[in-house]
């Protein structure tokens, strides 16, 4: 096989997951940049993914100019965003663990943010100010019977100083509080922050290659749509981790660069579809 321009000569469309594939902390992946000039020239569409829901869609494009990449918002997929899309003409009054990006979009969307005693959902995400009485709010709401909706699952957020609560841990709390599992989750793995890209964009699926750092949620997420996946090492998943996993990537590269690599021979891949 002849993997020069593999990629670009087979897909039409990119989704990148952010952290450990175009940045790492608050420091750019090398070549990250460059990456998605090239893809762009090549005529190629790139929307970025996150199950980060601390920011929204403006917040998070944002930073990402801050960083040197120049994106508009309606690239961006953040499980805050998701959720709102979700939940658009099911519920109209929520409750909210979470941060301000969250409630930013939620509030586009036309939900209502409410005290816990008139809320009819409860949708938890990242909250870094989470306290002991938001908590307690939330399990009554659910013991009433609300709607009880996670912007994500991931148990740890990594961050420059190491691994932190995530929104999972949140979410696991009051799950074990209230004895509930929860009803709808909008970020990766599962499949609608996908679908609802593919949807948006008129995409084709065979045709769009979803890069990301992550086996359980990157990867599992993109077959869980239909989509061919490449992980990537810069992040989190070592190369030891993808030989003994259960599920694997259709691709491995060593970073982001390798999308445009001249000679994908000599670099790490798993090539399993022509």
């Amino acid at each position: 096989m002849n993997f020069k321009n593999y990629f670009l000569n087979r897909f039409s469309a990119f989704i990148l997951d952010c952290d450990g594939v175009i940045w790492k902390g608050s420091h750019v992946i090398p070549g990250a940049r460059e990456v998605i000039n090239i893809l762009r020239e090549n005529g190629k569409l790139v929307l970025f993914v996150t199950n980060n829901a601390s920011l929204s869609r403006r917040t998070y494009a944002e930073k990402m100019r801050s960083l040197g990449f120049d994106v508009d918002p309606k690239e961006i997929y953040c499980s805050s965003y998701v959720t709102a899309m979700l939940l658009s003409g099911k519920v109209e009054r929520v409750y909210v663990i979470g941060e301000e990006g969250l409630v930013e979009e939620l509030e586009l969307a036309g939900l209502k943010s409410v005290d816990s005693d008139k809320a009819e959902c409860v949708v938890v995400g990242l909250d870094r100010g989470l306290t002991y009485s938001k908590l307690s709010k939330a399990l009554a709401c659910l013991l009433r019977g609300a709607l009880f909706v996670a912007t994500n699952r991931d148990p740890t957020l990594p961050t420059e100083s190491g691994l932190a609560l995530g929104a999972g841990a949140i979410v696991a709390a009051l799950e074990a509080a209230s004895g509930r599992s929860v009803d709808l989750v909008a970020g990766k793995p599962f499949p609608f922050m996908f679908e609802l890209a593919l949807k948006d964009w008129n995409l084709e699926a065979s045709k769009t290659l979803v890069v990301g750092d992550r086996l359980d949620t990157d990867v599992v997420g993109a077959k869980r749509a239909g989509l061919v996946s490449a992980l990537v090492l810069s992040g989190v998943t070592s190369l030891d981790e993808v030989q003994s996993a259960k599920v694997s990537p259709d691709f491995v590269l060593r970073s982001i660069t390798d999308l445009v690599s001249l000679d994908l021979g000599h670099n790490y891949r798993a090539i399993r579809s022509s």
